[in-house]
């Protein structure tokens, strides 16, 4: 144990994790675990398909980002032990700061200090956010502490919040304040502005009240590319977020891809080189190795979310259409399992089927957003062009890398059986035809998958390639943040 871990009241209470598969069942959550399905009303089923789902089933990539969070915090916590005497004059001149108005020194201290999580809308970023926290007391009370200097005091473990959406100073600010109202008892929002009447000292005031209970880790979510680039006060929030950095609290910034573009001076990329990057795009997007198995990951989880009283016609049907329906966007998946009960519930039918699933995809309310689905499904970058904030460069150049630059302006051809051989003109293939065509030629991949998985011995890298390399790998991080 190093000389800040030791006797550190501020980790005295946070959770002890002894594996990485401890941390696993922290965060996983099935919204209907030990729910008994059968006893459940029509309105009572209709509510749950139809409200605000919270499902997290970890994979590989929802742990890495965990696993990072949880070192940038115990880290944190380790380098402001307030038992040392040099930390302990660094707090107490920072209770002065916002009396001084003047802007917080920047106290250079080994550690992580900043990650960013970045992925298209709906790949579940928040999601893992929440989860993370709700593994966490957000505050703990500590009673007289003379090592520390302390009478009473209230350690705020962790604050999650959004940017504002107007991507202003002031109101983010408040945001701040009103979290930490919420979660101390106390009357910041109201005392700290009267005091300070101008953005600038406000901003000193808040940060210094973060620092003054030893703020374990900010969430700061809703990064977007209006809010956060194209706002006309853009420039200004920049700015406060980097001064929020330099106060050596962790801070974790989720949002869409394009809403970091801002971030292009080498200190603070190589700021945030230290953790890296936590992208959180679509399953199979980018032909990760070992895709196919968190598909199946997270795929079991969303099944699991399930009121129908006859369980669901071949499994793994529903899992490819899901897949080939969401394009591998977990909300989506989502939004599809759960309207396909619903559909099957008004019309009375025990089951889901995979047609059920095809048939919330073709509808109209599922129109909007099914050009998002089809663009990671196809890989089409014109398609993905629609939607400014998901980083089309990217994906354009790591599809045409992969595909050997041939482009993927258009869905998949006909095979060959299809093409007519007459001279007579072609018809135009209808949107069901084409979505039939490659439905057929995916399914006939998973197939053929399925069959090679079945003939090969259970150490095979193929198969547990996630479950057991990855885990290995996670496990060797996970000792590397505790030494």
């Amino acid at each position: 144990m190093n000389q800040q871990s030791l006797n550190n009241p501020l980790l005295e209470r946070l959770p002890d994790y002894q594996n990485l598969q401890d941390v696993m069942n922290a965060i996983a959550y099935h919204p209907l675990q030990n729910v008994d399905i059968s006893k459940l009303t029509f309105i009572e089923k209709d509510a749950l398909l139809s409200g605000e789902k919270v499902i997290l089933a970890p994979t590989k990539k929802t742990m890495m980002a965990v696993m990072t969070w949880y070192g940038m915090l115990r880290t944190g916590l380790q380098n402001r032990n307030p038992i040392l005497a040099e930390n302990k004059r660094r707090y107490f001149e920072s209770l002065e700061y916002d009396k001084k108005l003047s802007d917080l020194p920047k106290h250079i201290t080994p550690g992580i200090s900043v990650n960013v999580i970045k992925g298209p809308t709906g790949t579940g970023k928040t999601v893992t956010i929440q989860r993370f926290c709700a593994t966490l007391p957000q505050v703990i009370e500590h009673g007289k502490n003379e090592a520390a200097g302390w009478v009473f005091h209230k350690q705020l473990v962790y604050l999650h919040i959004n940017l504002s959406h107007d991507g202003s100073r002031g109101g983010f600010i408040y945001s701040i304040l009103l979290a930490m109202d919420h979660a101390l008892g106390t009357q910041y929002a109201i005392s700290i502005p009267k005091q300070n009447r101008t953005v600038e000292k406000l901003a000193v005031a808040t940060i210094a009240r973060l620092v003054a209970h030893f703020t374990g880790i900010i969430f700061i979510d809703e990064s977007q590319l209006r809010n956060l680039v194209k706002s006309g006060q853009a420039e200004l929030m920049q700015l406060f977020l980097l001064q929020l950095i330099n106060s050596n609290i962790p801070i974790v910034i989720s949002g869409n891809e394009r809403a970091f573009d801002w971030l292009n001076y080498s200190q603070d990329l190589s700021r945030l080189a230290l953790t890296g990057a936590s992208h959180f795009h679509p399953i199979g997007a980018l032909n990760e190795p070992g895709w196919e198995i968190e598909w199946e990951v997270l795929c079991h989880g969303i099944m699991q979310f399930y009121v129908l009283p006859e369980p669901p016609v071949s499994l793994s049907e529903c899992s490819i259409m899901l897949l080939e329906c969401s394009g591998g966007i977990a909300r989506l998946a989502i939004i599809l399992w759960s309207e396909a009960q619903r559909n099957c519930l008004y019309h009375q039918r025990q089951f889901v089927t995979p047609d059920d699933i095809k048939e919330i995809y073709l509808g109209y309310s599922y129109s909007q957003i099914k050009v998002l689905a089809d663009s990671f499904r196809y890989k089409n970058t014109n398609m993905l062009s629609n939607y400014p904030d998901v980083d089309v460069t990217f994906y354009k150049q790591h599809w045409h890398t992969v595909n050997s630059g041939e482009s993927n302006l258009n869905a998949p051809a006909p095979s060959s059986a299809e093409v007519p051989t007459s001279s007579k003109p072609r018809q135009k293939r209808t949107e069901r035809a084409k979505f039939k065509s490659q439905q057929t030629a995916e399914k006939n991949k998973r197939t053929k998958s399925t069959l090679l998985k079945e003939t090969l011995p259970q150490e095979d890298m193929r198969i547990n390639g996630v479950i057991n390399h990855h885990l290995d790998q996670l496990a060797a991080l996970r000792e590397k943040i505790e030494d």
